[in-house]
């Protein structure tokens, strides 16, 4: 494996992201998704006025680094305040004043009705248009023509994916912001108020797999019939099972076969490839949950922090919740409608001609053109022999071997403080206020205690308590060894980790806040989940039995 190194891309202090990424990324990924992420952010940071333009992004070997880039700030500008009248450019003033217009007059909504009327019905469509070619039948020719179609399709969808990054964090930083200074609150115990406001976190296609559910209620099917089956011939049979039941079955199916079960990369598997996963998903719609006693006790959670906030800021308080939990599922949505389907369609198309390398002779091993770029792809496939095995290896091998933990988390001089709301306009500080508290809650925060080799301490996104075998999921190559009522143990979630949510008892990450991926999952379905321990995945042992307390913040290895 030849030697790498991490120098800082260009002037400023890179940061590398842990919260969304735990290994190297191919190069395929980076080439379609980086350059229409910054596409995308650019157009909803500009148009919330706020005085972070977009995040530069850079990728060493593989992994992620980025550094905020200030709107009109020269990019050789020196790291400190902006000097004296810098805030008096016209340009400055009247994205400042769109940006408190934006807030006032929730244009948020604006872009929810685009996203549900437009935006993600067009982003149904184009995936499912995808998902009906077979590329094992196609000629080399049109191969190619779909890898295209896949690649330009990853493109558009992470664009649309970030386009509304900035609108669907505004409102739950507004009330993030208020809603705990008021209650004398912290950031996990407001967020609660929110579960329920996101759906599709609960899975892609959960009303599809609680049908099923009452169907195979209905038709009394016995599990039993199936225990001596593979996963792949169970999963056949639940499909081939009477009507209604078998056309339910295959409905869910195509809705969720070709979405990503983790991560943002095309390394990782699509559900299709693990069909345990699916069969454990469908047997646990059989089980009914008292949903009126939690939505009580919901409700209870929500008076109960009402009323700590003092009665002349409830009429606000009030608002606020009712804004965040109108955006709430925005966040989710833009992932599992967008990119998590789009990879999956493209991992599809690059194993295919991954195959047709290998069968030609061309390569050993025909997944290893996963860690080709898609330009490389191309011309391999027209005959070019560039890169051959031994460089994909080597690549393989590094993304293999590596993770997170392993670089530098910080390139370039020491990182400084964002500046405080007062050196800002006044015009700007409630829309920089609400995205640092949204942003603030997003990525890792400090853990206030030292773990022990038997308890791990991390931040508690909701306050129940749960025991049972922890899983240590750290690639997709591990997914086939959850079982129903296990705890997942992984870096980081995306959205993608819907697909698996039926068969969890709790979540427990190394990385990420009370606005990442896993907490919301997480609060969703009212499991316990502890987030940003920094090294539950190091400490604790695959098939331990765990105890996660969600009051106390922390996980307590059992035996």
């Amino acid at each position: 494996m030849s030697k790498r190194t991490f120098e800082a891309p260009g002037a400023g202090t890179w940061e590398l992201d842990t919260t969304h990424f735990a290994k190297p990324r191919t190069l395929y990924s980076t080439g379609g998704m980086t350059d229409a992420f910054i596409r995308g952010f650019r157009e909803g940071t500009e148009r919330y006025g706020l005085f972070l333009d977009y995040l530069e992004s850079a990728n060493l070997h593989g992994f992620s680094y980025s550094k905020a880039v200030l709107a009109f700030v020269p990019s050789d500008a020196p790291p400190g305040p902006p000097p004296e009248g810098f805030f008096d450019q016209p340009e400055l003033i009247a994205r400042f004043e769109n940006g408190k217009n934006a807030i006032e007059n929730k244009l948020w909504h604006e872009d929810m009705q685009r996203w549900d009327t437009e935006i993600k019905p067009d982003s149904i469509r184009r995936n499912q248009q995808l998902q009906s070619v077979q590329p094992a039948s196609l000629d080399n020719n049109a191969l190619v023509a779909h890898l295209v179609d896949c690649y330009q399709n990853l493109g558009e969808m992470t664009y649309r994916h970030h386009i509304f990054t900035i609108p669907s964090v505004i409102p739950v930083g507004l009330y993030i912001g208020k809603a705990c200074e008021w209650a004398g609150a912290d950031a996990g115990e407001a967020l609660n108020l929110l579960k329920g406001s996101s759906p599709v976190s609960l899975g892609l296609a959960v009303a599809e797999l609680s049908e099923i559910g009452r169907l195979l209620r209905q038709q009394n099917v016995d599990r039993d019939l199936f225990k001596e089956h593979s996963s792949e011939d169970e999963l056949q049979a639940l499909c081939s099972l009477p009507e209604p039941v078998g056309s339910a079955i295959r409905h869910y199916i195509d809705i969720v076969g070709y979405q990503l079960t983790s991560g943002y990369d095309i390394t990782e598997r699509y559900a299709l490839e693990m069909p345990e996963i699916l069969v454990g998903n469908i047997w646990s719609s059989l089980e009914v949950k008292n949903t009126s006693d939690e939505l009580a006790a919901d409700q209870q959670r929500c008076q109960d922090f009402r009323n700590r906030v003092p009665a002349e800021h409830r009429v606000e308080f009030d608002s606020l919740l009712h804004e965040a939990r109108f955006i709430n599922r925005l966040r989710d949505e833009r992932g599992v409608y967008n990119e998590a389907r789009a990879l999956g369609l493209s991992r599809r198309a690059v194993l295919e001609a991954g195959n047709r390398l290998q069968i030609s002779g061309r390569l050993d091993r025909g997944s290893a053109l996963l860690h080709a770029s898609h330009d490389e792809m191309l011309a391999m496939l027209a005959g070019d022999n560039s890169p051959d095995q031994v460089e994909l290896d080597d690549r393989e091998l590094w993304y293999q071997a590596h993770t997170t933990d392993d670089v530098p988390l910080f390139l370039g001089p020491a990182p400084l403080p964002p500046p405080p709301l007062e050196a800002l306009p006044e015009n700007a500080r409630l829309a920089q206020a609400a995205i640092g508290a949204a942003l603030g809650n997003i990525f890792d925060a400090p853990v206030e205690e030292d773990s022990s080799d038997n308890s791990i301490k991390g931040i508690s996104v909701s306050p129940e308590t749960y025991e049972g075998i922890a899983r240590i999921i750290q690639s997709p190559d591990d997914f086939h060894r959850l079982q129903q009522g296990d705890i997942l143990v992984t870096k980081n979630t995306s959205a993608s980790f819907n697909v698996v949510l039926p068969m969890l008892g709790a979540i427990v990450t190394d990385r990420g806040g009370q606005l990442s991926h896993a907490a919301i999952i997480a609060r969703e379905y009212g499991i316990p989940a502890i987030v940003s321990t920094r090294n539950a995945t190091q400490v604790i042992q695959d098939g331990a039995r765990i105890r996660v307390d969600g009051k106390s913040g922390t996980v307590e290895v059992l035996s």
